[in-house]
């Protein structure tokens, strides 16, 4: 029995040194770096489109007067594969298109790119597959998708309409304003000037150091805004909780069993709605706010911690709170199904 074992592994051992050297055979191939020189007229709109293949983009501007277009294709299924894609760049009046074309539908490369546009060019849309996207100090109306990479923006200038189907996506330094997609991976926009439109389904978001309206929807995913110059429109998301500290004004903003954290500075015209399913709610007024209130807790307290400033109506009573803040005004109305709600004043620590 040991004997024929011992030719069985032997035999094994015959087939399997063979498939060992061929899987070395696949190791990574790459081209040599491909640089190509464009002139482009002032406000000439520059597309990139790698479609659905893998490869990192990168494109940034600089201080020369003609689009740098550098690529390189990579694969580990040996140098034939190579060519089954080819890079086509399109010049038209006002206009750049740098576009991967597949020789192959079933070609398994990638492409990287490495762009770099004069500053008075505007980049119009990137697409990528699998493959990370980072823009810096661009301009323009700009659309980026990508499947499964992240995105990124830096000091960019003009809207940006972003879509990463699972990958993160973070704004810096933008102006302009963004509608910002995804849904397996954060958000996070820092130091942003523009309002912000920001959707996602299991993943948070983050707002920080920033200026205008925030509109931020979340399936499942937790909300964090801080020094807000500009109204959270509407912060809404699922079993996760909402911290907004630092913002001007507060709309809606809705959770289910988890804790909500409120500052605010002033009240909007639509009035504050604060609804919790089953979580505790901390609301927390500058001292200059006037505005009528509504506290209302089906099973737990409403705890006011010395809230000066605030007068009550009659039916106030047991988990209801009813009245004015200052000389009244719009409306700030707050109820939880089961939690305590708190109230405090900017400078009062909990």
């Amino acid at each position: 029995m040991l004997v024929r074992v011992a030719a069985l592994l032997t035999t094994l051992g015959v087939l399997i040194i063979p498939l060992c050297f061929g899987c070395g055979a696949l190791g990574l191939e790459d081209t040599e770096p491909h640089t190509e020189n464009y002139t482009v007229s002032e406000n000439a709109q520059v597309t990139l489109l790698n479609g659905d293949l893998s490869g990192d983009i990168g494109v940034e501007t600089w201080g020369k007067d003609y689009v740098e277009v550098t690529w390189t294709k990579s694969t580990s299924w040996g140098e034939d594969e190579l060519s089954k894609a080819d890079v086509e760049v399109t010049e038209s009046p006002g206009g750049l298109e740098i576009k991967t074309k597949l020789q192959d539908k079933n070609a398994k490369l990638s492409v990287n790119y490495d762009i770099k546009l004069p500053r008075t060019a505007l980049l119009a849309k990137v697409t990528a597959g699998d493959g990370n996207i980072n823009i810096t100090g661009t301009s323009g109306h700009t659309v980026i998708v990508a499947k499964f990479g992240s995105i990124s923006a830096k000091n960019t200038a003009g809207y940006m309409d972003i879509t990463a189907e699972k990958g993160k996506i973070r704004l810096e330094g933008t102006t302009g304003g963004a509608k910002l997609t995804t849904t397996e991976s954060p958000i996070e926009v820092v130091d942003a000037d523009g309002d912000i439109e920001a959707t996602n389904s299991n993943g948070g978001i983050t707002i920080s150091d920033c200026k205008g309206d925030m509109t931020l929807e979340t399936y499942k995913g937790s909300i964090n805004v801080s020094n807000l110059q500009g109204c959270v429109s509407l912060a809404k998301t699922n079993n996760a909780p909402i911290n907004i500290t630092g913002a001007t004004t507060v709309g809606v903003v809705e959770t289910s069993s988890a804790d909500v954290v409120a500052e605010i500075s002033s009240i909007g015209a639509s009035g504050t709605t604060i609804t919790v399913n089953a979580g505790s709610i901390s609301l927390r007024l500058s001292n200059d706010i006037n505005a009528d209130i509504e506290l209302k807790t089906l099973s737990g307290d409403i705890i006011t911690h010395s809230f000066g400033g605030i007068t009550t109506s009659g039916d106030t009573a047991k988990g209801y709170l009813k009245g004015t803040v200052g000389s009244g005004g719009n409306k700030i109305y707050v109820e939880t199904t089961k939690g305590n709600i708190d109230l405090f004043r900017l400078e009062t620590t909990p």
